[in-house]
């Protein structure tokens, strides 16, 4: 099984990306760093990708450039997809029935992981559910994991890494997360799984470290900030007045919007090192 999460593996930031420039950009900050980095797809740009020939140069490139790089499927509800990830090569995919019951939960995690893991492919789950800080609830109570759940769960379901619902959300924040920290050591007195962690985007670079400095969080998700150095690169250009009719050309906007998303990675990845020191 390609193990690249496990209770003694490194710890992996995972950037959300969407076609070959977004994801060359990611793995160029990578390299510059000479980290190991994640590539996640969510459902609909994996539906829209050209997935053999994206693996491809994936593999490609990364072997270029020196460094390990991963693809997962995000989030991911339809069963479709996995088989489609699974002949396509991606490394590992998630199950999100985090908005079933209990044990609906832990029969649909168990079906994609007796498909996943004959084919080696690992295999995401979650616990609680990690909503999006645009639906206006309280992240910080709302939608968190009951540590009796998250028991129960991982004696009962067969996933490899497990993301617990501790408060983040997915989008922009409006206002500070409270996270309850309690229950990633709660979680890592019951097992040693590795644990996941969504909405990293908007957090202090000092909640990113304090997170990285429990050993049993392995992957962190960005997501909302990748797009919003893309939408940097674009505002980037048209300050430059690189956008204008006359004289426009397609390379200077690409070259912005790719060095404002190698940016954006570079400062993450930069935490581990920071992290590291300690």
């Amino acid at each position: 099984m390609k193990n690249y999460i496990n209770p003694q593996s490194e710890q992996f930031f995972a950037f959300n990306v969407w076609d070959f420039s977004s994801a060359k950009a990611v793995i160029d900050a990578a390299s510059l760093l000479d980290k190991n980095v994640i590539l996640q797809t969510s459902m609909k740009a994996f539906s829209l990708l050209e997935r053999l020939e994206f693996r491809n140069f994936v593999s490609s490139y990364s072997s270029k450039k020196h460094i390990q790089v991963f693809l997962h499927l995000d989030h991911c509800k339809e069963e479709e997809l996995f088989s489609q990830a699974i002949n396509a090569g991606w490394d590992s995919v998630m199950i999100d029935a985090s908005d079933k019951s209990l044990e609906e939960n832990i029969r649909l995690t168990n079906h994609v992981c007796e498909i996943s893991h004959k084919y080696n492919i690992l295999v995401e789950a979650e616990i609680g559910h990690i909503a999006g800080a645009e639906d206006g609830i309280n992240v910080t109570q709302e939608g968190l994991a009951d540590i009796g759940n998250v028991e129960y769960f991982i004696r009962n379901a067969q996933m490899d890494f497990l993301a617990v619902a501790i408060g983040t959300a997915h989008g922009l924040y409006h206002g500070k997360p409270s996270l309850h920290y309690e229950l990633l050591e709660q979680t890592n007195a019951i097992s040693d799984i590795p644990l996941v962690i969504h909405g990293g985007t908007g957090l202090s670079d000092d909640v990113f470290i304090k997170l990285l400095s429990y050993p049993n969080v392995k992957k962190i998700n960005i997501s909302t900030d990748v797009k919003q150095a893309y939408r940097e690169g674009i505002i980037k250009s048209y300050e430059k007045s690189l956008l204008e009719k006359e004289g426009f050309d397609p390379l200077k906007v690409v070259k912005n919007i790719n060095e404002s998303i190698r940016s954006m990675a570079t400062h993450y990845l930069n935490l581990q090192k920071q992290k590291d020191t300690l």
